[in-house]
């Protein structure tokens, strides 16, 4: 097969200096002198990519969906079999963002997006205030179509780091602005970032999408109903906020109908994008994994890992169509680091206890509404009446003292732990129903693991073996045709830059 062969300054600028934090941590990441100075771009060049992000997954969420899928679907899941392929690319990304090795999901996206490391909850902007060029925007000047699809709010980090710059995540209003006549297909959750009368500047943003022909779309029937193929540009925004958690979606029929899944947005934007002569650069999110592990909720972590397999699915049955159609599948971090123990004597009951995620029913956010809602007037909630709540939500019969401890935690008065991090109402009923299902946690925060790359298709050969996160953007640039260096900043440089690195509030911490 013939090569092309492609310059990789930047590669180099990366492995010698965006590694994270203070001057000790300057050597994470491959190192500079074990790195090809350049990069083999392999002969056959993909039309399409489709980058697809497990928002939050911990190994643990990717192993435990395997036999959670097992158990309530009689199947195994997309990636678990892709894992397996000797034909499939297989890596991992060190995610570590400009000022700690920690990222949260604004750096790692724009680390995808920019090619350069950034703080903490910046988009495409560096520490000087320096905006960097996402990679929609380079695609679409390269005749490409784009789109973010998500269970989030679309003006969320992950999506907003393919094709935004801003300096502060939280700003989801002017991200939203961003997107107009920018990105051809956007698909998630959010609308209030979209609608006159929930904006602070009373801009009918959603009425200006419409006016610059993009198709419009708030429930999940008309997106079915919606001949994507035939439509060049859309907009849908099913929920104010995030979608909800698949394991609440699934067993509100009513939420059920009015929502889509994430597998049938990702199958309406690839029939949109796919009618582009000079094919597209798709994200596709699952955003809920995240948020769930934030809140130590192991149903809701799983669910929507599953329902993010679905998509996966999606996507493999584009590429069998389009061959020439690259496939990169990851995640931006972990968090709290899920995993089974073993449970009873010898392990023997550690099935057992996991079988019974199967039988839960609604989220922990929901839970914690319900629990709410059983306090009497202005009596605190006490031990039975959680208790009930749980086993009607869950399936699991808690005992007295492990219900007197939620009660308790959601009146406020969370019992002490010497975990900090688990010391409130979710991460009590995580530790109590680590009790019943073995599923146990290490806090309520991302962690700093390699996160896990598994590529397919034309131009996989890039994403083999262990990577800085900042070479899938220069990676997928090269794929493209696309030659652009965003200016970027050392670890040292950044810390002397005047501009104060933005302050989110911790509900964004995702």
């Amino acid at each position: 097969m013939s090569k092309r062969r492609l310059d990789r300054r930047k590669f180099i600028q990366a492995a010698a200096g965006l590694a994270a934090g203070p001057s000790v941590l300057a050597a994470v990441g491959p190192a500079g002198a074990a790195r090809s100075s350049r990069m083999e771009v392999p002969g056959k060049l993909p039309k399409n990519i489709i980058f697809m992000v497990s928002d939050g997954m911990s190994m643990g969420v990717l192993t435990l969906a395997e036999p959670l899928s097992q158990i309530v679907r009689g199947r195994g899941t997309h990636w678990h079999a892709l894992l397996q392929r000797r034909d499939a690319a297989h890596g991992w990304f060190d995610m570590a963002s400009l000022n700690s090795l920690v990222t949260d999901s604004a750096a790692a996206s724009s680390s995808w997006g920019s090619g350069s490391r950034v703080f903490n909850a910046a988009i495409n902007v560096l520490p000087d205030g320096t905006k960097l060029t996402p990679i929609c925007t380079l695609a679409r000047k390269a005749g490409r179509r784009t789109g973010l699809v998500t269970t989030a709010t679309v003006t969320h980090a992950t999506p907003a780091g393919f094709a935004a710059s801003v300096p502060k995540r939280d700003d989801e209003d002017g991200i939203a602005v961003q997107y107009l006549d920018a990105v051809d297909v956007i698909l998630g959750g959010g609308s209030k970032f979209f609608m006159a009368d929930k904006r602070p500047d009373k801009r009918d943003l959603f009425g200006d999408f419409k006016k610059a022909g993009y198709a419009t779309l708030q429930t999940r029937d008309e997106l079915l109903k919606t001949d994507a193929a035939a439509t060049a540009r859309m907009i849908g925004l099913f929920s104010s906020s995030h979608i909800p958690y698949t394991v609440d979606r699934d067993n509100k029929p009513e939420t059920a109908a009015a929502v889509p899944t994430l597998a049938e947005m990702a199958k309406a934007a690839l029939d949109s994008l796919s009618t582009g002569d000079k094919g597209f650069l798709l994200q596709i999110e699952g955003a809920r994994i995240d948020h769930a592990a934030h809140g130590n909720d192991a149903a809701g972590a799983l669910f929507d890992q599953i329902a993010f397999d679905d998509a996966i699915g999606v996507a493999l049955e584009f590429a069998a169509k389009h061959p020439d159609t690259l496939i990169v599948i990851t995640s931006d971090h972990g968090n709290s680091n899920p995993g089974l123990n073993g449970m009873g004597d010898e392990y023997a009951r550690s099935n057992e206890c996991f079988e019974k995620v199967a039988g839960i029913k609604a989220s922990f956010a929901e839970i914690e509404t319900r629990l709410r809602a059983a306090a009497k007037g202005t009596a605190p909630l006490d031990g039975p009446a959680a208790a009930a709540v749980i086993k009607e939500a869950t399936g699991i019969e808690v005992e007295s003292a492990e219900a007197e401890a939620i009660a308790q935690a959601a009146s406020g008065n969370a019992p002490p732990v010497l975990n900090k991090q688990l010391g409130k109402l979710t991460g009590i009923m995580g530790q109590v129903f680590a009790n019943h299902i073995g599923i146990g946690w290490t806090g309520n925060t991302h962690t700093a693991d390699y996160t896990t790359l598994t590529a397919l298709g034309p131009g996989q050969e890039l994403f083999e073996g262990l990577h800085l996160n900042t070479d899938a953007f220069h990676a997928m640039c090269a794929l493209m045709g696309i030659e652009h260096e965003n200016p970027s900043m050392k670890p040292e440089e950044a810390r002397k830059a005047a501009y104060v690195p933005p302050r989110v509030s911790p509900v964004h911490w995702a």
